[in-house]
């Protein structure tokens, strides 16, 4: 038997803007759907309001800011990926509410104040959910990622207009996505968004080789000890930013995998140029461990393949976290868990790099002192194809040839768990041959740079059609002697 309204809740002795916050938190229990529904959309909005700042981030930076708004985007990249795992999480927890998880998921994106463009950030966690998804959602995410796949096409130019004229100028956007950045950035400047993220993202994670920092995370001294200080020298050190290598060579490097549908795409385009990678992986996406032993395991069959293709593989943290804002035990954590699982993954051999890349780029003399503690090389980049927060297959590849002309050499940074990135990645190597460039490879001991086999034109016509080059790359004239990089 239901009680009286007004003995469960006497409304008189409230104001109006109280009854109205009261009757919402009756609804929401009597009615915990409404509370599922309202999670959904919040984590729906943050995922708009992040890309939003990720694109200002990356265009409305200025020269002395920019460093600070690329740890920025990236750390927003990182947290919508949080955010998309979440929500799939939650979309897989029981097949028979799926239907009705889904619909709420759609209706949270259908939002009317959210732009074609905004809903780009989507893709991502659509393509994940396909295989958990009944033929009803299947056939609407399915004709959601065929519009979000157009509007791209809209956005960005033709690969081939991205590279015209040379020397490469102009990003390849048109004019609607200028005109939506230009908007989003009256809204909320790059200056306004760093100043509301001061207190979460870690200054000066990029410092450089040449200027040491020192450590910041809690509970550490203001002077590190001597040992520490040491430590972190030797890093510093023996660090690879892309500068050692030799003119016209590049490595190329993809970070936060492996990913069960992107690395294997990867592993395919690479394979077809004849080409050898580093792949820095996440630790919890290789399994779990307990009491210091691996208790899980992921994605084995990929790892034997990435090893069986003669790439390398280094470690990027077990959670992916900003590692100078942790103690020192916590990053001693962070690095040796993921080297556990990649012992167990990885057979002794040229595929075991001793490498290490810090989330973000972010590391001090702590983080570094920790680094070298385990053995291990840290690994940064000078080639940055931003595929984390750009949405466009041709202007990801236009900025990576762009940066490569202009420094000459360096470590590309990449990421195996985006769908934009394989597409971009064909041209992007196409480009980059075309031009002279060669590709380095770890081979057990030394980074080796020579020159890939040229592509005939016959295998090339076998490929998919996103994977064909625009042009096989001439022969060379004798074979390339493998060259030794220093240190």
């Amino acid at each position: 038997m239901l009680l009286p309204m007004p003995r469960l809740f006497n409304a008189s002795r409230f104001s109006p803007a109280k009854r109205l916050c009261h009757g919402a938190a009756l609804l929401l229990i009597c009615c915990p759907h409404l509370t599922a529904w309202a999670d959904i959309a919040a984590k729906v909005d943050a995922m708009v309001g992040n890309q939003r700042k990720i694109w200002v981030l990356r265009d409305d930076a200025t020269p002395a800011n920019r460093g600070e708004a690329r740890r920025a985007g990236q750390y927003l990249y990182f947290t919508n990926l949080q955010l998309g795992q979440s929500l799939l999480a939650e979309l897989g927890q029981n097949p028979d509410t799926l239907p009705r998880q889904f619909k709420r998921w759609a209706e949270a994106m259908d939002k009317p104040e959210f732009s074609d463009e905004d809903r780009l950030v989507f893709r991502g966690p659509l393509e994940a959910a396909l295989p958990r998804l009944g033929a009803e959602e299947h056939q609407d995410a399915d004709a959601r990622l065929e519009r979000l796949s157009a509007l791209r096409h809209v956005l960005g130019a033709d690969f081939l207009d991205a590279f015209n004229p040379v020397p490469l100028k102009a990003r390849p956007y048109s004019p609607r996505w200028t005109d939506y950045v230009k908007h989003l950035a009256q809204q909320q400047s790059s200056t306004q968004i760093l100043s509301e993220l001061a207190d979460t993202v870690q200054p000066g994670g990029e410092a450089s080789a040449s200027a040491p920092t020192q450590a910041t995370g809690p509970g550490v001294p203001g002077v590190p000890e001597l040992a520490e200080q040491q430590r972190a020298l030797k890093a510093r050190a023996l660090e690879w930013n892309g500068e050692e290598l030799p003119e016209r060579t590049l490595l190329l490097t993809f970070d936060d995998g492996p990913h069960p549908v992107h690395t294997p795409a990867v592993l395919d385009i690479l394979q077809h140029y004849g080409l050898k990678a580093i792949f820095f992986q996440v630790g919890r996406n290789l399994g779990e461990l307990q009491d210091g032993h691996v208790s899980a395991t992921r994605n084995e069959a990929l790892e034997r393949r990435i090893v069986a293709e003669g790439h390398a593989i280094g470690n990027h943290s077990y959670t992916h976290p900003q590692l100078p804002r942790l103690s020192t035990p916590q990053v001693d954590q962070e690095i040796a868990d993921t080297q556990k699982l990649l012992d167990h993954h990885v057979p002794t051999g040229p595929a075991r790099t001793g490498t290490f890349r810090p989330p973000f780029g972010a590391r001090d003399d702590r983080v570094l002192a920790e680094i070298e503690q385990h053995g291990l090389r840290s690994v940064i980049w000078n080639i940055d194809s931003e595929d984390w927060a750009d949405p466009l297959p041709s202007s990801i590849a236009h900025r990576i040839v762009s940066e490569a002309e202009k420094n000459g050499r360096g470590i590309v940074l990449m990421h195996d768990i985006h769908a934009r990135t394989v597409e971009a990645l064909p041209q992007v190597i196409e480009q980059l041959l075309q031009r002279g460039f060669r590709f380095a490879h770890w081979d057990g001991s030394h980074l080796v740079a020579n020159t890939p086999l040229p592509v005939a034109p016959a295998e090339a016509a076998a490929l998919p059609s996103f994977l064909a080059p625009a042009q096989a790359p001439a022969p060379a004239s004798s074979p390339a002697q493998p060259e030794k990089v220093k240190r």
